[in-house]
């Protein structure tokens, strides 16, 4: 990295503590519009600092999978790969992958458990038939009979 490159890193994260110290300021205030100023303001610093490309393990990093997980679906279109040898792939399609994986494991586990609680509620309901405490306390202590067919 270049001294030129290393001061504009350097100014743009000055900049990034000041917007984000102006966003605490104003939340604290309950001033909102100030608040989405500063936000925007930090938005914009972050979309001069990022880099156009990252390598597969920062990648790795940024998404939470393996390098194999990397590659396969940077082949199958998911991110756009912007070179080979190593290969390496647009900041900018990790980003949305990545926004799009939290909301599938956010939805993948509300999903888990509605599941749980359905299928708590169905032991509930099985529960409350006449007999199946009797039945459920016989089973746990093996006093059962063979079911025969008529």
């Amino acid at each position: 990295m270049t001294k030129q490159e290393q001061r504009v890193l350097a100014a743009g994260f000055i900049t990034l503590e000041d917007t984000l110290n102006g966003t605490e300021d104003a939340l604290q205030h309950h001033s909102f519009e100030q608040a989405l100023d500063q936000l925007r303001k930090t938005q914009h610093t972050i979309a001069g600092m990022r880099p156009e490309t990252i390598d597969v393990a920062q990648a790795v990093f940024a998404l939470e999978v393996s390098k194999p997980t990397i590659r396969a679906w940077a082949r199958r279109g998911l991110m756009d790969i912007a070179g080979e040898h190593p290969m390496t792939l647009t900041f900018a399609s990790v980003v949305a992958l990545r926004r799009d994986l939290r909301r599938l494991r956010e939805t993948a586990a509300n999903e888990k458990r509605w599941q749980a609680l359905l299928a708590a509620a169905a032991d509930q309901r099985e529960l409350a038939q006449p007999g199946a405490h009797e039945g459920l306390a016989d089973a746990l202590t093996g006093n059962t009979e063979p079911l025969t067919r008529t």
